[in-house]
């Protein structure tokens, strides 16, 4: 079954729990409440709730420094909650980030065309900052769109783990003319980051950091150098392991 017709199904039914989906080294699990979407976040990967923050000019570099330090000393308190607290930034705020978060954590997830799952019933989060209600529906439509952009993107970009490098005298001659995802990854296409490691140090999206990406291939200012090699797991090892993830 896909992704989407197990949303639907889950949606459709009211179902109240969790669906985790793994592909062998990832995992990543859905809430639901009502059949409505609470919460979702992708594990092994980067929390980019303070990178996101910051992004969005929500919250200054300073202050999240400050943040992270004031959490080593009450551990348990999670970073949005702490920064309510501290006057950092508003409720208000910190829902409309963790809900992109959210999002993106679905979108990703979409992106995989093999795995597992299994749903829970009535299982909750326990280390949501906030929970939020989604219509599983607005949510595939932006997916689906997404999964054929990104069809056409890996034509040219297979692998999140390819390296990339860029002509960077081109690229300060049409830097005004670039996007603000082009401008911000220019200085990673360096021939030694991936393309993972670019969209863990810039906090863009995979999806926009591929995007981005693609129209700099495109335009003929950027060319593959190289992949970094990662350890494969094949048969009954992978199929282990995706059970270990479920467990």
């Amino acid at each position: 079954a896909s992704l989407a017709v197990l949303c639907l199904l889950l949606a459709l039914g009211l179902k109240a729990g969790c669906l985790s989906v793994t592909d062998r080294s990832r995992f990543g699990p859905i809430y639901f409440d009502r059949g409505r979407i609470t919460y979702s976040r992708i594990l092994n990967r980067r929390d980019r709730l303070g990178d996101l923050l910051v992004r969005e000019g929500v919250l200054g570099p300073e202050q999240l420094t400050a943040a992270l330090e004031a959490q080593t000393k009450t551990p348990d308190t999670k970073l949005g909650e702490l920064l309510v607290q501290r006057g950092d930034i508003t409720s208000e705020d910190l829902a409309r980030v963790v809900r992109f978060q959210i999002e993106e954590a679905i979108y990703h997830l979409f992106t995989w065309s093999r795995g597992s799952f299994y749903f829970e019933a009535d299982n909750r989060p326990e280390d949501a900052d906030i929970l939020v209600s989604i219509s599983p529906d607005s949510l595939l439509l932006e997916a689906a769109r997404r999964v054929d952009e990104w069809s056409l993107i890996e034509k040219k970009i297979p692998s999140l783990d390819l390296i990339f490098q860029i002509d960077q005298e081109r690229a300060r001659e049409s830097f005004s003319e670039m996007t603000p995802e082009q401008q911000r990854i220019t200085m990673l296409l360096d021939g030694a980051h991936t393309v993972l490691e670019i969209a863990d140090e810039t906090g863009i999206p995979e999806f926009d950091v591929g995007k981005a990406l693609f129209g700099l291939i495109q335009a003929g200012f950027a060319s593959r150098v190289g992949k970094r090699e990662q350890e494969k797991i094949r048969g009954k090892e992978s199929e282990a392991l995706e059970r270990r993830n479920l467990g």
